[in-house]
């Protein structure tokens, strides 16, 4: 006779009774916990217990259930409607969160439901508005809790629940925290735990309802002619690496990605000091070793007809390192012998293996799932797969290119309905969405994460035994891939254990506990009126929440049309982080934000953000300095330089400090600041496509007058420095429209 789990505000006879399930709740209803548990073996019914018991305790208190994705979200919604009793507890004031829920309805939501399911973008979003109170949860889950480091979303919901709950629980779940013990003890700090619960397949008490799956790691042989091609590759990059270790700039021929990265911006930081040809050739070596990575990894992980699409799209790139790239000897053989064997359509042996694997798994309604890490490959096995009357693959990415969440769910609904019997997906099936249960998972390259690797894997053996194989390509990067995920697993079961064994003698617990408490002393100001609001355009969450922490400033989000702070009608703030300051100079937005930004404000400022400026981009360290000649000298804006987001945080506060100091009201539109009959002359001709404030100068000493450059002929124009036949066309044409025809 089985036994079912109870409770009052359960379903009778539903839930099956599990011993460490019980245990896991009870320890966990009292404390702040973080719960380790293999995928599909219940963390959605610990939740739901530990939740039962506190709205049960304190009836006038609510719930929160976070996940990081709407189908996450949503699938937590479904399973607590289906188990808890409706005549218990009123199951239609379940209510769901999420950013397509307008702002304006969230706040009565909040006070009329009784558990809230959401993302944590939407609770950020009105902990900083004030839209939520978090005051009323008695209980926080955070599911997927291994995100809970750096400044994703969770880390600040926990701290403001911690400041503002006055018995305040947290639960976080996940299955795979990482394999450091940094990263474990960072995720455990920021959900303030007290309590590590941690299980796995082999305890006594799991044991018994863990379905067994079955991993294989499927060598296959590499291909003669591909090594060929691989060689080719392997020497073009041997022989910068050995340019680059005769400068002494790089040490060891073993250089990782991330470290070629990190040479070419200390590298552009060096060129815009020394002009030294050297340092040129350096950098674009660099740049051609990067490139040469991602080449060999295709051809040794995924084929010839993958190899051959990025050396066209190679030829299409204008830059110097992708043509000094292609004229390489050994790289043009490399070319000539992938084009020759893609057109004779040579596949890679992973396609023929992974076909042949699943022929013979998904029949008698069985379903399989095939990870690939690029999405031309997906479409190579779909269509490999497609010849093959018994199998019905379907093709499952992120959203992009027209691919809506509702398109993903269509295509999820009709492969649990049994339409298609083969999911060929990207890493967006790997976490965050309700993937059907599947009895095969094919992952056609090892990847270098043991998280990623635990949340494919646990795709399969929940319900009943399920199967996993791994293809990886004997002596290539795929080899590498499969020490290092097998060596982090190892190093995080470790981890776990020694975790798990810190926690019950209590050393953790001491120390995260006063952590918690420190933070809680923040509630006493938090309380307070803030001194000053400003406002920040809505998009800027990063920077809203650390003003929202600070006792001064009020940062009301906004959408804002020009500028991303406004500190006062006066004062207004574009912030530029380098990246893209640099992007707005390639692509001319930089000049069209700085006029709006001066016709706006009368004070305005540009904060110049991060480190670096002359490394992270391929721009002529003299087209930078230019930029700010003329934003200073043309545009008289100052720009404030910051190291980080936390100095520009510093800096925005002694902005508003001192433009507020005579309690000044503060407008979203700014105070216009009245222009000189010159400056409006110049406004008007800079208005022409093209025509910036310091050719609008020339072009007015030229003419004089406005009338006079309106009714010069296009060859007058022409000769203008800086304007040419094809701006003078342009200003004609300009100049010449009927703005009734084309407002008709």
């Amino acid at each position: 006779m089985p036994e079912y789990l109870s409770h009052p505000l359960l379903k009778k006879d539903t839930i099956e009774r599990r011993k460490y399930q019980e245990n896991i709740i009870a320890t966990c209803a009292k404390k702040n916990s973080l719960v380790v548990l293999p995928t599909g073996i219940g963390k959605t019914i610990i939740a739901l217990g530990i939740v039962a018991h506190r709205i049960n305790k304190d009836k006038n208190r609510k719930a929160l259930i976070m996940a990081p994705t709407k189908p996450l979200v949503e699938q937590h919604l479904k399973s607590f409607s289906d188990l808890m009793d409706p005549e218990q507890i009123d199951t239609k004031k379940f209510e769901i969160l999420t950013g397509k829920v307008a702002p304006a309805k969230r706040g009565d939501i909040y006070k009329s439901s009784k558990v809230i399911f959401a993302t944590p973008q939407v609770i950020e979003n009105d902990i900083i508005k004030g839209t939520i109170d978090l005051s009323q949860f008695s209980i926080i889950v955070f599911d997927e809790a291994h995100r809970t480091t750096g400044d994703y979303a969770y880390t600040f919901i926990a701290k403001r629940y911690a400041e503002q709950a006055e018995t305040p629980l947290i639960l976080g779940l996940t299955a795979s925290p990482g394999s450091t013990k940094e990263k474990i003890g960072a995720i455990c700090g920021n959900l303030y735990c007290e309590n590590v619960e941690i299980r796995n397949e082999d305890d006594w008490d799991v044991k018994p309802y863990i379905k067994k799956t079955r991993i294989e790691w499927v060598k296959i042989e590499f291909p003669d002619e591909f090594k060929k091609i691989s060689k080719y590759l392997e020497n073009a990059k041997k022989r910068r690496i050995q340019f680059l270790m005769s400068l002494n700039i790089i040490k060891d021929a073993q250089i990782s990605k991330r470290e070629l990265l990190e040479l070419s911006g200390k590298l552009r930081a060096i060129v815009a000091k020394d002009r030294n040809p050297i340092y040129f050739k350096a950098i674009s070596d660099t740049a051609a070793c990067i490139k040469l990575n991602h080449a060999i990894e295709l051809i040794q992980t995924q084929g010839v007809l993958q190899l051959e699409a990025y050396i066209e799209k190679l030829k299409k790139d204008s830059t110097k390192a992708s043509k000094t790239l292609l004229s390489d000897d050994d790289v043009k053989q490399a070319s000539i012998l992938t084009s020759y064997l893609a057109s004779k359509d040579r596949k890679h042996p992973k396609l023929l293996k992974a076909v042949d694997i699943v022929k013979g798994k998904v029949n008698d309604g069985k379903k399989a799932i095939i990870f690939a890490h690029y999405i031309n490959t997906v479409d190579l096995i779909i269509e490999e797969l497609e010849k093959n009357k018994d199998l019905r693959p379907v093709k499952f990415i992120g959203q992009k290119k027209g691919n809506t969440q509702k398109n993903q769910k269509e295509t999820l609904d009709m492969f649990r309905e049994g339409k298609y019997n083969i999911l060929v997906a990207t890493s967006v099936a790997e976490e965050g969405l309700d993937i059907p249960k599947v009895d095969t998972v094919i992952f056609y390259e090892p990847i270098p994460s043991e998280i990623r690797t635990i949340q494919r894997r646990g795709r399969t053996g929940r319900e009943k035994e399920g199967e996993v194989y791994i293809l990886v390509t004997k002596g290539t990067i795929d080899e590498a891939y499969y020490w290092s995920t097998r060596n982090k697993e190892r190093k995080m079961k470790t981890v776990i254990d020694s975790l798990r064994k810190n926690f019950s003698n209590g050393d953790v617990e001491i120390k995260i506990n006063r952590k918690a408490k420190s933070q809680s002393s923040l509630e006493s100001f938090n309380k307070k009126k803030k001194e000053i609001k400003i406002f920040i355009d809505h998009r800027e969450q990063k920077l809203i929440r650390l003003l929202s922490e600070t006792k001064e400033i009020e940062a009301v989000p906004k959408q804002l049309d020009v500028g991303d702070i406004i500190i006062s009608d006066r004062v207004g703030i574009e912030r530029k982080e380098v990246k893209d300051f640099l992007q707005s100079i390639i692509d001319k937005r930089l000049f069209r934000q700085i006029v709006a930004l001066k016709d706006t404000f009368e004070q305005p400022l540009i904060i110049l953000e991060g480190k670096n400026l002359y490394g992270i981009r391929n721009i002529h360290p003299n087209a930078i300095r230019g930029a700010l000649a003329s934003i200073a000298c043309d545009f008289g804006i100052p720009v404030i330089p910051t190291r980080d987001l936390e100095e520009t945080k510093d800096m925005v506060i002694a902005l508003a400090k001192r433009e507020h100091c005579d309690k000044k009201e503060i407008s979203l539109r700014g105070t216009r600041r009245s222009k000189t009959e010159k400056e409006v002359q110049e406004y008007i001709i800079s208005g022409f496509p093209d025509i910036n404030i310091k050719l609008s100068r020339r072009i007015l000493e030229k003419f004089g007058t406005i009338k006079k450059f309106v009714n010069a002929k296009e060859d007058k124009l022409e000769k203008i420095e800086g304007i040419g036949k094809e701006k003078a066309k342009k200003i004609k044409e300009i100049a010449d429209a009927d703005y009734r025809k084309n407002a008709s």
